[in-house]
């Protein structure tokens, strides 16, 4: 197949054309009184969205020349979406504001290389004046008006400045679709995951189906414990302190689970799978043991239950489980290992590339950060959630 080519003044106005169609179609949604943009699709109903990405993501010009320009800016898009998960419209309307100025001035003379290390210096100055310039926003006032301002919407605006106060500015607030009509927020406090309880006969509030331990002792172990004679150790120590006892054990037989219950009955004694599988869930058992102050007992480590001493367990205020979840309030960790821990993580997903790596370390990072809120949207219709 033959190429078209085109060079100089003529390749740049085309794909500066291309860039402007794209901008042109999305800017238009930018901002809390942006409009919405309705796309088109071979299957299904049409898609309405003020999400820049979105709308870059569908466009495709006639013009090949054109399209590479748009595709570039599109490009442009989908890594500040990436990035920092917003501001995909602004990061276009600037793309296409600095192209076609740029174009403009090498048309008259400017060198490109020039003109780069001018955008450079005026990139510098424009970070230093935004931070110098920029102010907290401390207090559910400030938080609940920003809130108020992006989404048009009083109500939303007090419910994001709750769900900030409650898990503070290093807990996680996340959003997702509502099963009815209205929109509600829902708070994790301090570390959860999806494993529930090992056995029924464990349930504390029947009502509910939920067990729950007040101040337990928590054994963290990926051993597997086949006889009841194996606890007998650890019982000795929770009982000595008149303490419940939660085990996060990777496998227990159904022995040693009656003879469990058979000892005191439900509220003494908790048994939960750990969260995750493969190598993440020996990282989400080493985090849980530092958010409770204890240790893993690892057979890779040559650990022995026989062994344990009150030190190696871990402490919680609370610990509330259903047969899907499980909850830990407030551990009794070190706050400064917690740090160093969370510091870690963070160094961590901050180094990976965009994919599932990366979202369980943000997971993890929730997690260690003493809580997850999360936004469920409201709505007739898709649309309007």
């Amino acid at each position: 197949m033959p190429k078209i080519m085109l060079h100089n003044s003529d390749a740049r106005r085309a794909l500066a054309r291309g860039v402007f169609r794209l901008a042109a179609a999305v800017e238009p949604t930018l901002g809390p009184k942006g409009m919405n943009a309705m796309i088109d699709r071979p299957i299904g109903t049409p898609m309405v969205t003020r999400d820049g990405v979105s709308i870059a993501s569908e466009i495709e010009l006639h013009d090949r020349f054109e399209n590479m320009g748009a595709q570039v800016v599109r490009e442009v898009s989908m890594q500040t979406n990436e990035v920092a998960g917003d501001g995909t419209t602004t990061a276009i309307v600037l793309a296409n504001a600095l192209i076609q100025g740029g174009v403009e001035a090498n048309e008259r003379g400017v060198k490109s290389v020039d003109l780069c290390k001018g955008i450079d210096l005026a990139v510098t100055a424009v970070v230093a004046a935004l931070k110098a310039s920029a102010k907290p926003a401390k207090g559910n006032g400030i938080l609940a008006s920003v809130a108020n301002i992006a989404a048009t919407n009083a109500k939303l605006g007090a419910l994001v400045a709750e769900a900030h106060q409650r898990v503070g500015a290093e807990g996680v607030i996340t959003t997702d679709f509502s099963v009815t009509t209205e929109t509600t927020l829902d708070v994790v406090e301090g570390m959860s995951f999806d494993r529930g309880y090992l056995s029924h006969h464990m349930v504390t509030d029947q009502e509910k189906m939920e067990a729950a331990l007040e101040r337990p002792y928590i054994l963290m172990t990926d051993l597997k414990i086949k006889e009841p004679e194996a606890l007998e150790n650890v019982r000795r120590i929770a009982n000595e302190a008149g303490r419940p006892l939660l085990i996060v054990s990777e496998e227990m037989s159904p022995e040693v689970v009656v003879t469990l219950l058979g000892k005191q009955g439900p509220g003494k004694y908790l048994v939960v799978h750990p969260p995750e599988y493969g190598h993440w869930r020996k990282a989400m058992m080493e985090d849980l043991a530092i958010i409770t102050g204890g240790k893993v007992i690892a057979r890779d480590l040559g650990g022995r239950l026989e062994d344990i001493t009150v030190d190696d367990l871990g402490t919680a205020d609370r610990v509330k489980t259903s047969s899907s979840y499980t909850s830990i309030i407030r551990g009794g960790g070190d706050h400064a290992a917690i740090a160093s821990r969370r510091a870690q993580v963070q160094r961590q997903y901050e180094a990976s590339p965009p994919n599932i790596d990366q979202d369980k370390l943000r997971e993890r990072l929730a997690k260690l950060s003493g809580g997850t809120a999360i936004l469920y949207a409201g709505g007739v219709t898709p649309v309007e959630q």
